[in-house]
């Protein structure tokens, strides 16, 4: 379920339609504009539904502006016509309808709700995750709010109160498959992989086409060392969607995991292909070309990825393997003093056990 969900509030129901009496001698016609203020609110109000359902929010919003001009105190209206206002984006405005709507009815949970999203979607989110909380103090039950403040918990690094917010979700609505995804998600931040792994799964199951369960799967999978389930999500995510790099790149570490150095090639290459500026794919493509003695090619990718990243660590250290085999002493020692100064401090200890000296160093700083 998106996080930017509106939520419409049912008001008086439809409006029932007047049925003329059998003309007699004189009949008087009754206008719209002389209907007493209740019925007018009513009916603008009902047509203000209407159009909001049918995705007309300007129409949505002229309604609920008729509803409110004959009503003044209508709760509902004021939520709705909020909803509308949220639907357009009209952030603050959205806000202001909400805070008329709850002053009316101080415990109307979806106007909390509503008034949550239209406050995240402008940054305020500890104001959001009041919100969100005031909602479910009124309805502990309602699972659009326990999920939407887990979502602004995980992207605030809080991933065990997250994990129990996602949790408060799928209670509450046992057919939630986005909760059941991020419960995983925050599973996996926090290193349970065994818990990540099942939930992951009853998401696929209650939707399955949602990938990104799929893909996060795997990475759950590969973490927890199940390689063969986790190189069959990978294949399975790939085999519907063949753009996403990322994807490409973390099938290729789990086939350099499980010692396919060919296949990990092929896949960091798949992943180059879709975004050449992945530093990332190119420092791992050099590593499974070391681990296949293909030490230019390993010189090389590093390179690529020395400058795209030029602080990036891991890059100097598979150029410094590869240059050793190709008997580039001095440049090997040069990469590897230069990936112990970016905080791989390894890299000292292969300088060391290939004997490289002070000057080697002194010349990667100078070069750098």
């Amino acid at each position: 379920m998106s996080s930017n969900s509106t939520f419409l509030i049912g008001g008086f129901g439809l409006a029932v339609l007047l049925q003329a009496a059998p003309a007699l001698a004189q009949v008087d016609s009754v206008r719209a504009s002389t209907l007493p203020g209740r019925q007018l609110a009513e009916k603008a109000y009902n047509a203000g539904l209407a159009s909001f359902n049918a995705r007309n929010y300007a129409a949505a919003l002229t309604s609920f502006d008729q509803a409110l001009a004959a009503k003044p105190d209508f709760a509902a209206a004021y939520a709705n016509r909020a909803a509308t206002r949220l639907a357009l984006k009209e952030y603050p405005a959205a806000v202001t309808d909400y805070d008329q709507a709850l002053r009316l009815e101080p415990g109307a949970y979806a106007a909390y709700f509503g008034r949550g999203q239209a406050r995240e979607a402008t940054g305020q989110a500890a104001e959001a995750e009041a919100d969100y909380a005031a909602a479910l103090k009124a309805n502990p039950i309602y699972a659009p709010a326990w999920y939407n403040r887990g979502v602004l918990r995980f992207e605030h690094g809080e991933y065990q109160a997250a994990h129990d917010d996602f949790s408060g979700a799928v209670k509450a609505d046992s057919t939630y498959a986005y909760a059941y995804h991020d419960r995983a998600s925050a599973s996996l931040r926090l290193g349970n992989y065994a818990a990540a792994v099942p939930d992951y799964s009853r998401a696929l199951t209650l939707q399955p086409t949602l990938l990104p369960a799929l893909l996060n799967r795997a990475a759950a999978e590969r973490r927890a060392g199940k390689l063969t389930e986790a190189l069959r999500d990978y294949d399975a995510y790939l085999a519907q969607k063949t753009d996403n790099a990322l994807a490409f790149s973390n099938r290729g570490n789990a086939r350099f995991d499980n010692k396919d150095y060919a296949g990990a090639v092929a896949d960091f290459g798949r992943a180059i292909a879709l975004d050449a500026a992945y530093a990332y794919a190119w420092n791992n493509r050099a590593a499974a070309e070391l681990k296949l003695e293909q030490y230019a090619k390993a010189s090389a990718d590093a390179t690529e990825a020395i400058r795209l990243n030029p602080k990036y660590a891991e890059a100097y250290l598979n150029r410094g393997h590869a240059r050793e085999m190709l008997r580039q002493a001095d440049e090997a020692c040069q990469d590897w003093r230069r990936a112990a100064s970016l905080g791989m401090l390894i890299g000292n200890r292969y300088a060391a056990a290939a004997g490289c000296t002070g000057q080697a160093a002194e010349e990667s700083a100078d070069k750098e």
